[in-house]
């Protein structure tokens, strides 16, 4: 009886072991592609904001984002943007380096230098009912989509 049950048990322990081997790698999956395959949108942010920058990497995913994006850039200026499929930028990531002004709505980029004088916006984020911002000294702050300061989030 303790050989069946024992049997038993690794029967299952290998069925679930295999089932667990096949994960949904097919809905992570990013393709590597070249700076042609962006939308042009997305090209045409690159070369507005970042025209000293080369591309180091740009990645497809074959399903977005629960934020929507679709696209990774890494430029060689270590900035990293992410893109929804049409090419609209959803978050941008300075990696500890500021961010461009003119990409920071006025309405947020005034609360920074009135609360944080010191500080710049290296990260923000577009999602899709709020904007969350990181200063330099990484601090987090919520916007609503007004620009409207929400909260630090922590």
């Amino acid at each position: 009886m303790k050989k069946i049950i024992l049997s038993g048990f690794i029967a299952l322990t290998l069925l679930f072991s295999a089932t667990s081997c096949d994960s949904d790698d097919d809905n992570d999956h990013e393709t590597i592609i070249s700076a042609t395959d962006l939308p042009q949108p997305a090209t045409a942010f690159v070369t507005t904001y970042f025209p000293d920058a080369t591309y180091k990497l740009i990645t497809r995913q074959n399903i977005p984002d629960a934020d929507g994006s679709i696209y990774d850039v890494l430029l060689s200026n270590n900035f990293d943007i992410d893109f929804d499929a049409k090419g609209n930028w959803i978050d941008i990531d300075g990696n500890h380096q500021a961010i461009p002004v003119a990409l920071i709505p006025v309405k947020i980029n005034t609360y920074v230098t009135t609360n944080y004088p010191d500080q710049v916006v290296t990260s923000i984020d577009n999602e899709k009912t709020f904007i969350e911002i990181e200063l330099s000294n990484n601090l987090e702050l919520v916007f609503d989509l007004e620009g409207n300061f929400l909260r630090i989030d922590k």
